[in-house]
């Protein structure tokens, strides 16, 4: 009798059997560890996470750009990562396989090691007798592993794959001077393609070579910082911080206001306080549940040596527990300054009161898969009665299909009145239109999808103009007239968001 899959193993398979992802691709040529596709329901889902992206940085006069993905060599030593964006990688004694040293002492022993040197990582991997997921001793050597992927511009232009979105959006600074008029604050984003050179990626989505990241980045003067006019209306919003204190000392993360963590000093200034929530609803607004979520300080030793205060919110997953799924960087004037050095150009600004000054930057920077797998890992569910008939509890207003239209049978009028009420709610929402087997498996295909709502189109609608409609989760019915369909699940999706 085989042995019963683990929840990560149904998980996976569920997300590639239902057509959210698809690989390692490509699959026909045995595919290559941490490249993936987005299948039809999949990138749905995507389009939706990156809308809400789009919404909250909309709202707050964030202007989105997109910059090249391939960029010179010069650009990414200007910016540290050539000389210093590896990971500690760690060999097997026999030499065939490889794994970063951090993340496999995270994954067996369960210890915090992303700020651990390298001589620390090897006592752990000895103290712990840590050894390959295949049982294999290790190697007690580290070495460092470049994470940029290097490729040719023309004959022979040195260039890299960028491995990150942020480094690309700081290069057009002048440019942004002169459309916002030469005046501080502002605010860009960028969602776009992302690559690294990953040792030995696992944990599917979590971490590719290639994935999709949503990078902001505010230009301001560091005296603005304690001025942030936004910040009174978010004073009041709450969030579970964990501190560096508190993760030393062993205590839970704790909901504290943003206007108590300024006065008692655990955020350093308004203007980042701001930024801290402004991510963090933005998680919120993925329906990620509030108890799922903690934002974990850097510790002084793990933070980048230029970075005055940096957080990560986390998601406590089902399948791999904690991760990170967040960053927010009070980055000073380091990128500014390094570019102007490299490049030979003025990077600075001119204060209200005409001092010259390099501005400062605050950044929140995500890789979209991370929440979009998170999403699939704690909605994921199995009918108690019924281990083999599975459905997908996404929040309706994120959901890839947001309608299931169904004729309860394929004659006697119901399936030209079905297409028609389809056609209708299409034009405004996400819709499936299935006349194809029984209504409960029809119902129960769009379970496994997450497809909040089905419409069934019966005899009754053709005597009363009324249709049934069925919630995913509760499997409760209701009957609501056809002409008030629109606006009933209208009504609906948005009451979810």
């Amino acid at each position: 009798m085989a042995a019963k899959q683990s929840f990560s193993e149904r998980l996976i398979s569920y997300i590639k059997e239902k057509g959210f992802v698809y690989g390692p691709e490509p699959e026909i040529y045995g595919g290559v560890s941490g490249f993936y596709a987005y299948g039809p329901l999949g990138k749905r889902l995507k389009n939706n996470i990156e809308a809400i992206i789009r919404k909250h940085f909309n709202e707050q006069e964030f202007y989105e750009v997109e910059y090249p993905i391939v960029t010179p060599a010069a650009v990414w030593k200007a910016s540290g990562h050539l000389d210093g964006f590896n990971d500690p990688v760690i060999l097997t004694e026999d030499g065939k396989e490889s794994y970063r040293a951090d993340k496999l002492i995270e994954e067996v022993a369960g210890i915090e090691a992303g700020h651990m040197k390298d001589e620390e990582l090897l006592a752990t991997i000895k103290e712990k007798n840590i050894k390959s997921p295949t049982g294999k001793k290790l190697a007690l050597k580290i070495d460092r592993h470049s994470l940029m992927m290097k490729t040719t511009i023309g004959l022979n232009t040195e260039a890299y794959n960028r491995p990150e979105t942020a480094t690309t959006t700081y290069l057009p600074f002048k440019n942004y001077m002169k459309f916002f008029r030469d005046t501080l604050p502002f605010g860009v984003f960028q969602i776009g393609k992302a690559f690294r050179n990953e040792i030995s990626p696992r944990q599917h989505l979590l971490r590719c070579r290639e994935f999709t990241q949503a990078e902001s980045q505010t230009i301001l003067f560091p005296g603005m910082k304690q001025d942030w006019t936004r910040f009174d209306a978010a004073k009041n919003d709450t969030m579970p911080l964990w501190t560096e204190e508190m993760q030393k000392s062993g205590k839970e993360p704790k909901e504290i206001s943003l206007a108590e963590a300024m006065e008692k000093k655990i955020l350093k200034n308004k203007a980042f306080a701001w930024h801290l929530n402004l991510a963090f609803r933005m998680f919120l607004g993925f329906g990620i549940p509030g108890k799922n979520i903690r934002l974990r300080q850097h510790h002084s030793d793990e933070k980048a040596f230029y970075s005055d205060d940096t957080w990560d919110i986390e998601a406590n997953l089902r399948s791999f527990g904690w991760i990170e799924m967040c960053g927010i960087s009070d980055r000073t004037d380091y990128d500014l300054k390094q570019h102007s050095k490299f490049s030979g150009q003025k990077l600075t600004a001119r204060t209200t009161e005409g001092k010259e000054e390099t501005p400062h930057v605050i950044e929140i920077a995500f890789g979209v898969d991370r929440p979009f797998f998170a999403l699939l890992d704690l909605f994921f569910d199995e009918r108690e009665e019924d281990e083999q008939r599975t459905l997908l509890r996404l929040p309706p207003g994120i959901a890839p299909i947001q309608a299931g239209i169904f004729p309860l049978v394929k004659k006697d009028g119901l399936s030209e009145k079905a297409e028609g009420i389809f056609n209708s709610l299409s034009k405004k929402f996400l819709c499936i239109y299935d006349e194809g087997g029984s209504i409960g498996r029809r119902y129960s295909r769009q379970d496994a999808n997450g497809t909040p709502y089905g419409i069934t189109i019966d005899y009754d609608t053709m005597k009363e103009g009324t249709v049934t409609v069925r919630e995913r989760d509760s499997m409760k019915q209701e009957r609501v007239k056809v002409q008030d369909l629109e606006n009933w699940l209208g009504a609906k999706l948005n009451a979810a968001k």
